[in-house]
């Protein structure tokens, strides 16, 4: 989980520079778009070298860091990607 925690942080980071926004900021001031979600989703895709199964909403939560991760955890599980 180290791992994709780092992955998530570095990812938020590029994010953040692009929005010009500082890099410890919360999700939710990084990635205020659906836009932005799908640029989040394409890196976790090319970071890990994975397809995710997603449906018509992007399952983010963006309401902190932790509940991020977890939520990308999740969906990498229902993705078959992560036992």
């Amino acid at each position: 989980m180290e791992d994709l925690k780092n992955t998530v942080d570095a990812l938020l980071e590029q994010l953040a520079a692009a929005r010009d926004v500082p890099a410890d900021a919360e999700p939710n001031k990084i990635v205020v778009s659906s836009l932005d979600q799908m640029r989040f989703l394409v890196g976790i895709e090319e970071r890990l070298d994975v397809m995710l199964d997603v449906g018509d909403v992007l399952p983010f939560d963006l309401s902190s860091r932790d509940a991020l991760l977890k939520s990308v955890h999740d969906l990498l599980v229902e993705s078959g990607v992560t036992p």
